[in-house]
Protein backbone atom coordinates (compact mmCIF):
# COMPACT_ATOMS: atom_id res chain seq x y z
CA UNK A 1 0.00 0.00 0.00
CA UNK A 2 2.84 2.81 0.91
CA UNK A 3 4.62 1.45 -2.98
CA UNK A 4 1.42 2.41 -4.34
CA UNK A 5 1.03 5.69 -2.34
CA UNK A 6 4.24 6.74 -3.39
CA UNK A 7 3.51 5.95 -6.98
CA UNK A 8 0.55 7.88 -6.77
CA UNK A 9 2.31 11.27 -5.01
CA UNK A 10 4.94 11.18 -7.98
CA UNK A 11 2.29 11.42 -11.01
CA UNK A 12 0.61 14.40 -9.30
CA UNK A 13 1.13 17.13 -10.70
CA UNK A 14 0.97 19.98 -8.22
CA UNK A 15 0.31 23.63 -8.55
CA UNK A 16 1.72 26.07 -6.68
CA UNK A 17 -0.67 28.68 -4.74
CA UNK A 18 -1.23 32.27 -5.81
CA UNK A 19 -0.74 32.67 -1.61
CA UNK A 20 2.64 31.00 -1.59
CA UNK A 21 4.08 32.33 -4.85
CA UNK A 22 3.27 35.62 -3.28
CA UNK A 23 4.46 34.73 0.44
CA UNK A 24 7.96 33.23 -0.46
CA UNK A 25 8.46 37.02 -2.99
CA UNK A 26 7.80 39.11 0.19
CA UNK A 27 9.85 36.49 2.77
CA UNK A 28 12.99 36.43 -0.47
CA UNK A 29 13.02 40.45 -0.48
CA UNK A 30 13.25 40.65 3.00
CA UNK A 31 15.87 38.27 3.60
CA UNK A 32 17.59 39.64 0.33
CA UNK A 33 17.86 43.42 2.51
CA UNK A 34 18.82 41.43 5.72
CA UNK A 35 21.92 40.50 3.17
CA UNK A 36 20.38 36.74 3.70
CA UNK A 37 20.95 35.87 0.02
CA UNK A 38 21.89 32.28 0.12
CA UNK A 39 18.55 31.65 2.17
CA UNK A 40 16.94 34.19 -0.29
CA UNK A 41 18.47 31.76 -3.30
CA UNK A 42 17.33 28.46 -1.57
CA UNK A 43 13.13 29.85 -1.28
CA UNK A 44 13.15 31.16 -4.50
CA UNK A 45 14.81 28.19 -6.32
CA UNK A 46 12.05 26.24 -5.53
CA UNK A 47 9.44 28.48 -6.75
CA UNK A 48 11.27 28.76 -9.93
CA UNK A 49 11.10 25.08 -10.00
CA UNK A 50 7.43 25.01 -9.15
CA UNK A 51 6.48 27.70 -12.08
CA UNK A 52 8.10 26.26 -14.78
CA UNK A 53 5.40 24.06 -15.31
CA UNK A 54 2.92 27.01 -15.56
CA UNK A 55 3.27 29.43 -18.28
CA UNK A 56 -0.42 31.41 -17.87
CA UNK A 57 1.85 32.82 -14.68
CA UNK A 58 4.48 34.95 -16.33
CA UNK A 59 4.27 38.27 -13.88
CA UNK A 60 5.45 35.88 -10.74
CA UNK A 61 8.18 34.03 -12.70
CA UNK A 62 9.64 37.46 -13.90
CA UNK A 63 10.02 38.85 -10.21
CA UNK A 64 11.14 35.12 -9.23
CA UNK A 65 13.70 35.63 -11.94
CA UNK A 66 14.61 39.24 -10.91
CA UNK A 67 14.52 38.13 -7.27
CA UNK A 68 16.95 35.13 -8.12
CA UNK A 69 19.19 37.52 -10.06
CA UNK A 70 19.59 40.16 -7.41
CA UNK A 71 20.18 37.79 -4.91
CA UNK A 72 23.10 36.00 -6.89
CA UNK A 73 24.59 39.49 -7.59
CA UNK A 74 24.68 39.97 -3.47
CA UNK A 75 26.94 37.20 -3.45
CA UNK A 76 28.98 38.55 -6.48
CA UNK A 77 28.25 35.81 -8.42
CA UNK A 78 28.09 37.77 -11.53
CA UNK A 79 27.48 34.64 -14.02
CA UNK A 80 24.54 33.38 -12.59
CA UNK A 81 23.14 36.65 -12.08
CA UNK A 82 23.10 37.39 -15.67
CA UNK A 83 21.74 33.51 -16.58
CA UNK A 84 18.88 34.53 -14.57
CA UNK A 85 18.43 38.07 -16.38
CA UNK A 86 18.36 36.42 -19.53
CA UNK A 87 15.68 33.88 -18.61
CA UNK A 88 13.88 37.06 -17.38
CA UNK A 89 13.67 38.57 -20.45
CA UNK A 90 13.25 35.36 -22.55
CA UNK A 91 9.78 35.41 -20.75
CA UNK A 92 9.31 39.09 -21.91
CA UNK A 93 11.84 40.67 -23.99
CA UNK A 94 10.50 44.38 -23.77
CA UNK A 95 10.59 44.28 -19.50
CA UNK A 96 12.88 47.23 -18.20
CA UNK A 97 14.33 47.99 -14.62
CA UNK A 98 13.48 51.42 -13.13
CA UNK A 99 16.68 53.30 -13.53
CA UNK A 100 16.10 55.00 -9.80
CA UNK A 101 15.15 51.83 -8.03
CA UNK A 102 18.64 49.74 -9.12
CA UNK A 103 21.75 50.46 -8.97
CA UNK A 104 24.14 50.94 -11.96
CA UNK A 105 25.51 47.70 -11.53
CA UNK A 106 22.16 45.86 -11.84
CA UNK A 107 20.90 48.42 -14.43
CA UNK A 108 23.62 47.58 -16.57
CA UNK A 109 23.97 44.06 -16.43
CA UNK A 110 20.28 43.40 -16.89
CA UNK A 111 21.38 45.50 -20.09
CA UNK A 112 23.90 42.93 -21.51
CA UNK A 113 21.77 40.24 -20.00
CA UNK A 114 18.83 41.69 -22.50
CA UNK A 115 20.87 42.21 -25.60
CA UNK A 116 22.21 38.33 -25.31
CA UNK A 117 19.09 37.34 -25.02
CA UNK A 118 17.66 39.24 -27.45
CA UNK A 119 20.78 38.32 -29.79
CA UNK A 120 19.63 34.39 -28.77
CA UNK A 121 16.43 35.20 -29.99
CA UNK A 122 17.08 36.20 -33.73
CA UNK A 123 19.40 33.44 -33.81
CA UNK A 124 16.45 30.73 -33.27
CA UNK A 125 14.62 33.37 -35.13
CA UNK A 126 16.81 32.87 -38.21
CA UNK A 127 17.22 29.38 -38.03
CA UNK A 128 13.65 28.92 -38.04
CA UNK A 129 13.00 30.85 -41.59
CA UNK A 130 15.90 29.32 -43.19
CA UNK A 131 14.20 25.76 -42.33
CA UNK A 132 11.34 26.83 -43.75
CA UNK A 133 12.92 28.34 -46.83
CA UNK A 134 14.82 24.45 -47.03
CA UNK A 135 11.55 23.28 -46.82
CA UNK A 136 9.80 25.70 -49.57
CA UNK A 137 7.70 27.25 -46.33
CA UNK A 138 7.57 30.53 -48.00
CA UNK A 139 4.24 32.01 -45.80
CA UNK A 140 5.77 30.82 -42.71
CA UNK A 141 8.95 32.48 -43.38
CA UNK A 142 7.68 35.87 -44.61
CA UNK A 143 4.97 35.43 -41.04
CA UNK A 144 8.31 34.93 -38.70
CA UNK A 145 10.49 37.82 -40.73
CA UNK A 146 7.55 40.40 -40.92
CA UNK A 147 6.77 39.98 -36.81
CA UNK A 148 11.04 39.89 -36.23
CA UNK A 149 12.47 41.79 -38.46
CA UNK A 150 12.44 45.00 -36.70
CA UNK A 151 13.72 43.36 -33.71
CA UNK A 152 16.24 41.70 -35.67
CA UNK A 153 18.13 43.49 -38.85
CA UNK A 154 19.79 40.08 -39.67
CA UNK A 155 17.14 38.63 -41.08
CA UNK A 156 16.89 41.34 -44.10
CA UNK A 157 19.52 38.97 -45.25
CA UNK A 158 17.12 36.46 -45.85
CA UNK A 159 14.67 38.16 -47.83
CA UNK A 160 15.97 37.76 -51.65
CA UNK A 161 16.04 34.21 -50.85
CA UNK A 162 12.27 34.42 -49.63
CA UNK A 163 11.75 36.52 -52.50
CA UNK A 164 12.63 34.11 -55.50
CA UNK A 165 10.92 30.76 -53.48
CA UNK A 166 7.74 33.10 -53.61
CA UNK A 167 8.47 33.76 -57.74
CA UNK A 168 9.04 30.08 -58.09
CA UNK A 169 6.18 29.25 -56.03
CA UNK A 170 4.05 31.82 -58.20
CA UNK A 171 5.45 30.57 -61.79
CA UNK A 172 4.52 26.79 -60.77
CA UNK A 173 0.96 27.88 -59.73
CA UNK A 174 1.13 29.88 -63.00
CA UNK A 175 1.44 26.71 -65.34
CA UNK A 176 -1.28 24.97 -63.39
CA UNK A 177 -3.60 28.18 -64.46
CA UNK A 178 -4.09 28.29 -60.54
CA UNK A 179 -4.47 32.43 -61.32
CA UNK A 180 -5.52 33.70 -57.86
CA UNK A 181 -2.57 31.47 -55.91
CA UNK A 182 0.31 33.08 -58.81
CA UNK A 183 -0.90 36.50 -58.22
CA UNK A 184 -0.54 35.64 -54.68
CA UNK A 185 2.90 34.71 -54.70
CA UNK A 186 4.29 37.02 -57.66
CA UNK A 187 2.52 40.01 -55.07
CA UNK A 188 4.72 38.82 -52.46
CA UNK A 189 7.74 38.15 -54.86
CA UNK A 190 7.43 41.98 -55.79
CA UNK A 191 6.72 43.28 -51.89
CA UNK A 192 9.93 41.48 -51.24
CA UNK A 193 12.06 42.49 -54.07
CA UNK A 194 10.42 45.34 -55.99
CA UNK A 195 12.40 45.13 -59.27
CA UNK A 196 11.97 41.41 -59.93
CA UNK A 197 11.31 41.42 -63.55
CA UNK A 198 10.37 38.12 -64.50
CA UNK A 199 7.95 38.29 -61.11
CA UNK A 200 6.64 41.94 -62.62
CA UNK A 201 5.91 40.30 -66.10
CA UNK A 202 4.55 36.89 -65.12
CA UNK A 203 2.20 39.24 -62.96
CA UNK A 204 1.01 41.65 -65.59
CA UNK A 205 0.14 37.90 -67.49
CA UNK A 206 -1.79 36.75 -64.58
CA UNK A 207 -3.55 39.17 -64.12
CA UNK A 208 -4.65 39.50 -68.19
CA UNK A 209 -5.27 35.87 -67.73
CA UNK A 210 -7.63 36.29 -64.62
CA UNK A 211 -9.30 39.19 -66.44
CA UNK A 212 -10.63 37.27 -69.39
CA UNK A 213 -11.95 34.24 -67.26
CA UNK A 214 -13.28 36.87 -65.16
CA UNK A 215 -15.49 38.21 -67.72
CA UNK A 216 -16.63 34.63 -69.16
CA UNK A 217 -17.47 33.33 -65.33
CA UNK A 218 -19.62 35.92 -64.75
CA UNK A 219 -21.31 35.79 -68.52
CA UNK A 220 -22.09 32.29 -67.13
CA UNK A 221 -22.75 33.37 -64.06
CA UNK A 222 -25.63 35.65 -64.97
CA UNK A 223 -26.97 33.34 -67.41
CA UNK A 224 -27.56 30.91 -64.79
CA UNK A 225 -28.67 33.54 -62.54
CA UNK A 226 -31.41 34.28 -65.18
CA UNK A 227 -32.35 30.81 -65.99
CA UNK A 228 -32.63 30.39 -62.04
CA UNK A 229 -30.19 27.64 -62.00
CA UNK A 230 -29.72 29.00 -59.00
CA UNK A 231 -26.85 25.58 -57.89
CA UNK A 232 -24.94 26.34 -60.92
CA UNK A 233 -24.73 30.08 -60.19
CA UNK A 234 -23.74 29.89 -56.67
CA UNK A 235 -20.86 27.56 -57.93
CA UNK A 236 -19.81 30.53 -60.78
CA UNK A 237 -20.23 33.33 -57.79
CA UNK A 238 -17.64 31.58 -55.24
CA UNK A 239 -15.03 30.83 -57.91
CA UNK A 240 -15.34 34.65 -58.98
CA UNK A 241 -14.88 35.47 -55.26
CA UNK A 242 -12.14 33.25 -54.64
CA UNK A 243 -10.04 34.98 -57.75
CA UNK A 244 -9.37 38.07 -55.19
CA UNK A 245 -8.36 40.63 -57.94
CA UNK A 246 -9.68 44.11 -57.85
CA UNK A 247 -10.43 43.57 -61.61
CA UNK A 248 -13.55 41.51 -60.47
CA UNK A 249 -14.46 43.63 -57.99
CA UNK A 250 -17.47 45.71 -60.04
CA UNK A 251 -18.52 42.33 -61.05
CA UNK A 252 -19.07 40.89 -57.47
CA UNK A 253 -20.80 43.91 -56.25
CA UNK A 254 -22.62 43.97 -59.50
CA UNK A 255 -23.58 40.32 -58.25
CA UNK A 256 -24.04 40.79 -55.13
CA UNK A 257 -26.75 43.47 -55.89
CA UNK A 258 -28.80 41.09 -57.89
CA UNK A 259 -28.63 38.73 -54.97
CA UNK A 260 -29.67 40.96 -52.69
CA UNK A 261 -32.69 42.53 -54.86
CA UNK A 262 -33.97 38.87 -55.67
CA UNK A 263 -33.71 37.71 -52.09
CA UNK A 264 -35.71 41.34 -51.11
CA UNK A 265 -37.96 39.89 -53.13
CA UNK A 266 -38.42 36.41 -51.73
CA UNK A 267 -38.74 37.46 -48.34
CA UNK A 268 -41.69 39.97 -49.01
CA UNK A 269 -43.25 36.76 -50.59
CA UNK A 270 -42.55 34.47 -47.74
CA UNK A 271 -43.83 37.44 -45.33
CA UNK A 272 -47.28 37.35 -47.12
CA UNK A 273 -47.42 33.48 -46.98
CA UNK A 274 -47.01 33.57 -43.37
CA UNK A 275 -49.44 36.15 -43.23
CA UNK A 276 -51.91 34.12 -45.41
CA UNK A 277 -50.99 30.87 -43.50
CA UNK A 278 -50.33 29.19 -46.77
CA UNK A 279 -47.51 26.75 -45.33
CA UNK A 280 -47.14 25.00 -49.13
CA UNK A 281 -46.04 28.70 -50.63
CA UNK A 282 -43.85 29.54 -47.39
CA UNK A 283 -41.96 25.67 -48.02
CA UNK A 284 -41.37 26.71 -51.54
CA UNK A 285 -40.04 29.81 -50.90
CA UNK A 286 -37.98 28.70 -48.36
CA UNK A 287 -36.31 25.95 -50.41
CA UNK A 288 -35.78 28.54 -53.45
CA UNK A 289 -34.07 31.08 -50.89
CA UNK A 290 -31.44 28.13 -49.76
CA UNK A 291 -30.76 27.24 -53.42
CA UNK A 292 -30.14 30.57 -54.27
CA UNK A 293 -28.10 31.79 -51.28
CA UNK A 294 -24.11 31.81 -52.67
CA UNK A 295 -23.00 31.35 -49.53
CA UNK A 296 -24.98 30.29 -45.71
CA UNK A 297 -24.60 33.90 -44.24
CA UNK A 298 -25.34 35.92 -47.85
CA UNK A 299 -27.95 38.60 -46.73
CA UNK A 300 -28.77 37.97 -42.88
CA UNK A 301 -30.11 41.51 -42.80
CA UNK A 302 -32.57 41.22 -45.40
CA UNK A 303 -33.41 37.14 -44.49
CA UNK A 304 -33.56 39.14 -40.20
CA UNK A 305 -37.01 40.66 -41.82
CA UNK A 306 -38.96 37.21 -42.30
CA UNK A 307 -41.44 37.02 -40.18
CA UNK A 308 -41.73 33.90 -37.57
CA UNK A 309 -45.35 32.53 -38.38
CA UNK A 310 -46.18 31.06 -35.08
CA UNK A 311 -49.98 30.00 -34.53
CA UNK A 312 -51.24 31.20 -31.52
CA UNK A 313 -54.33 29.90 -30.19
CA UNK A 314 -57.39 31.45 -29.79
CA UNK A 315 -58.77 34.01 -27.23
CA UNK A 316 -61.66 32.62 -25.10
CA UNK A 317 -64.18 35.08 -23.87
CA UNK A 318 -67.49 35.44 -22.70
CA UNK A 319 -70.52 36.54 -23.77
CA UNK A 320 -71.16 39.80 -22.31
CA UNK A 321 -67.35 40.79 -23.14
CA UNK A 322 -68.62 39.49 -26.74
CA UNK A 323 -71.60 41.46 -27.63
CA UNK A 324 -70.32 44.37 -26.03
CA UNK A 325 -67.77 44.69 -29.27
CA UNK A 326 -70.96 43.62 -31.65
CA UNK A 327 -71.37 46.61 -34.69
CA UNK A 328 -73.89 44.66 -36.69
CA UNK A 329 -77.07 42.38 -35.90
CA UNK A 330 -79.30 40.34 -37.77
CA UNK A 331 -81.91 38.79 -36.49
CA UNK A 332 -83.29 34.53 -37.06
CA UNK A 333 -86.22 34.57 -39.56
CA UNK A 334 -88.48 32.76 -37.87
CA UNK A 335 -91.66 31.75 -40.22
CA UNK A 336 -95.24 32.95 -39.12
CA UNK A 337 -96.04 29.16 -38.68
CA UNK A 338 -92.79 28.48 -36.59
CA UNK A 339 -93.71 31.50 -34.56
CA UNK A 340 -97.47 30.37 -34.23
CA UNK A 341 -96.27 26.68 -33.44
CA UNK A 342 -93.94 28.16 -30.54
CA UNK A 343 -96.26 30.97 -29.46
CA UNK A 344 -95.96 31.64 -25.55
CA UNK A 345 -92.77 29.37 -25.51
CA UNK A 346 -89.09 31.13 -24.62
CA UNK A 347 -86.31 29.59 -26.48
CA UNK A 348 -82.85 29.76 -25.72
CA UNK A 349 -80.09 28.52 -28.17
CA UNK A 350 -76.73 28.25 -27.37
CA UNK A 351 -74.53 29.09 -29.86
CA UNK A 352 -70.50 28.49 -30.03
CA UNK A 353 -69.12 30.54 -32.69
CA UNK A 354 -65.09 31.67 -33.50
CA UNK A 355 -64.82 35.39 -34.57
CA UNK A 356 -61.72 36.01 -36.27
CA UNK A 357 -59.52 38.55 -36.77
CA UNK A 358 -61.60 40.71 -38.82
CA UNK A 359 -64.34 40.12 -36.66
CA UNK A 360 -66.57 37.51 -38.82
CA UNK A 361 -68.56 34.90 -37.32
CA UNK A 362 -68.40 31.55 -38.03
CA UNK A 363 -71.19 28.98 -35.88
CA UNK A 364 -69.73 25.71 -35.12
CA UNK A 365 -72.85 24.79 -32.51
CA UNK A 366 -76.22 25.76 -32.34
CA UNK A 367 -78.32 23.75 -29.69
CA UNK A 368 -81.95 24.61 -28.90
CA UNK A 369 -85.31 22.93 -28.22
CA UNK A 370 -86.47 23.21 -31.79
CA UNK A 371 -84.16 21.75 -34.75
CA UNK A 372 -85.43 24.98 -37.52
CA UNK A 373 -85.69 27.80 -34.87
CA UNK A 374 -81.61 26.28 -34.12
CA UNK A 375 -81.18 26.70 -37.88
CA UNK A 376 -82.91 30.20 -38.13
CA UNK A 377 -81.04 31.60 -34.93
CA UNK A 378 -77.23 29.90 -36.47
CA UNK A 379 -77.64 31.55 -40.27
CA UNK A 380 -78.40 34.80 -38.23
CA UNK A 381 -75.57 34.49 -36.01
CA UNK A 382 -73.11 33.78 -39.00
CA UNK A 383 -73.96 37.01 -40.56
CA UNK A 384 -73.32 39.25 -36.96
CA UNK A 385 -70.30 41.62 -37.36
CA UNK A 386 -68.09 42.14 -34.10
CA UNK A 387 -64.99 44.73 -33.78
CA UNK A 388 -61.91 43.06 -34.09
CA UNK A 389 -60.15 41.88 -30.94
CA UNK A 390 -56.66 42.16 -30.56
CA UNK A 391 -53.99 42.00 -27.61
CA UNK A 392 -50.73 42.89 -27.44
CA UNK A 393 -49.27 40.57 -30.42
CA UNK A 394 -51.89 41.96 -32.88
CA UNK A 395 -55.38 41.02 -34.24
CA UNK A 396 -56.76 37.54 -32.61
CA UNK A 397 -59.38 34.92 -33.14
CA UNK A 398 -61.91 34.44 -30.13
CA UNK A 399 -63.61 31.33 -29.29
CA UNK A 400 -67.58 32.29 -26.86
CA UNK A 401 -70.45 30.91 -26.53
CA UNK A 402 -74.02 33.03 -27.11
CA UNK A 403 -76.99 32.29 -25.37
CA UNK A 404 -79.93 33.78 -27.76
CA UNK A 405 -83.44 34.11 -26.54
CA UNK A 406 -86.39 34.04 -28.28
CA UNK A 407 -89.64 34.67 -27.25
CA UNK A 408 -93.22 34.53 -28.99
Amino acid sequence: MTFLLMISLGRFAWTAPLDEVSDALTRAQSLYYEAKFTESIRLLSHVDELLRTQPERLQEKISVKLQLALAHIGLNDTPKAKAFLRELYAVDGDYSLDAQQFSPKVIGLAAQAKAEQHEIRCQAAGAVVRKNLDAGNAKGSMDLIGSMKSKCSDLAALEPELAELFYKTGFEAYKRRELPDAIQNFQATLRLAPKHDLAGQYMELTQDKLQVTGDRLFLQWQKNFDSRDFVQAADDYRRLESFNDESNAQMIAQAQTEYRRALTNLVGLWNRACKSGDSAEMTSIGTQIAEMLPEPAFGEDIRGQMTTCTKTSCLQMNATMVMARLKTRVSPDISPALQDFVRESQITVQVKGRIDESGNVSVTGAEGSNSLVNAAVRAAVERWKFSPIADQSGPRCVDTEIPIVLKF
